[in-house]
């Protein structure tokens, strides 16, 4: 699989204003997922972004592309995590709740250090994925609580989205009257 003609075709759908709802078998994944472990052992992050881009325009998902994600969490880019936030939520998030199953820990985990990280936007996208948890996002409430942005984030619509985030959150978790 040529990823650079993937992502050309990807981008030429979405310059149409079409969605390009790409569906792959799990082969062309692999194949994928080959891609994004060379990437990684050369360290070319510049590359990322067409991986992310083909995953991201997906209808179908995968968990092949956990361990890949996992590894991904570990460089210290922002615009690299809140892409990998992305294919996280659509290949381990919505791949366990289709099959009923839980969020892996580890990946909450990656979530908790990540409550904590020092980029507004960071923190934002992480809130952000960190809710389509459902239920389970009350294993992280303590450090989502302690995460909420001051009275300053009105100043910064990173901060005051995800202030609202948190709010919206702890009124899901209060008890019902």
């Amino acid at each position: 699989m040529d990823i650079n003609k993937e992502f050309e075709q990807v981008i030429e759908k979405l310059k149409k204003n079409e969605r390009p709802l790409l569906k792959y078998s799990e082969d062309e994944f692999h194949a994928i997922n080959e891609e994004w472990s060379k990437l990684l052992e050369t360290k070319n992050y510049k590359d990322l972004h067409k991986i992310f881009c083909i995953l991201d325009n997906t209808q179908n998902y995968s968990n092949i592309f956990s361990e890949n994600i996992f590894k991904t969490f570990s460089i210290k880019d922002d615009e690299i995590l809140i892409y990998n936030l992305s294919a996280a939520s659509k290949h381990i998030i919505a791949y366990h709740q289709k099959k009923g199953e839980r969020t892996p820990f580890e990946l909450l985990n990656i979530f908790k250090e990540l409550l904590h990280h020092q980029s507004p936007e960071v923190l934002e996208w992480t809130l952000r994925t960190v809710e389509q948890l459902g239920s389970q996002a009350i294993f992280l409430k303590d450090d989502i609580i302690k995460a909420k942005p001051g009275i300053m984030s009105l100043f910064d619509k990173h901060k005051k989205a995800s202030k609202q985030i948190i709010e919206m959150l702890e009124k899901r978790w209060s008890p019902r009257k």
